[in-house]
């Protein structure tokens, strides 16, 4: 976008809309990716909690929309944790700690590229904009002085 002279405004325009739904569609994988971030986070702090726990102990786990159940610790030295493509396998805690670290991580890296690409969208986005409105108000100028 370093020189838009000489181009047409309903271009800019059209590359101004595009810009903008990919800016919306990056945002909802940036709402995504936190989610899962969040969802490692709380699997990490769980975790961390039952090497707290002694065989036996009864906790309470979430199973969702705020929902518990009580459950027996039969095993407080390991985990089922999902490796991906829909396996999950059982694994020490330290182990299933630190796949969801590696997991946490990528996730994280995912969401700071896609922060630069929208810092990158919204700046060619504010570009054009910037470039439209002078153009308007040199149409004005010249429409004013005749």
């Amino acid at each position: 976008m370093a020189d838009m002279n000489g181009q047409d405004p309903r271009v800019l325009a059209n590359q101004h809309r595009e810009f903008q739904k990919r800016a919306e569609m990056i945002q909802q994988q940036v709402g995504m990716v936190q989610i899962s971030i969040e969802d490692c986070n709380r699997a990490l702090t769980t975790i961390e909690e039952l090497s707290n726990v002694s065989e036996g102990s009864e906790m309470m786990f979430p199973i969702g929309s705020g929902s518990f159940v009580y459950a027996n610790i039969s095993h407080a030295d390991k985990v089922v944790v999902d490796v991906g493509a829909g396996i999950s396998v059982e694994r020490p805690i330290a182990d299933a700690k630190e796949i969801l670290e590696r997991r946490k991580a990528r996730l994280t890296s995912a969401l700071e590229n896609m922060n630069n690409g929208l810092l990158q969208i919204s700046q060619q986005m504010q570009a054009i904009e910037s470039f439209l409105a002078q153009q308007q108000q040199q149409m004005q100028g010249m429409t004013g002085s005749q």
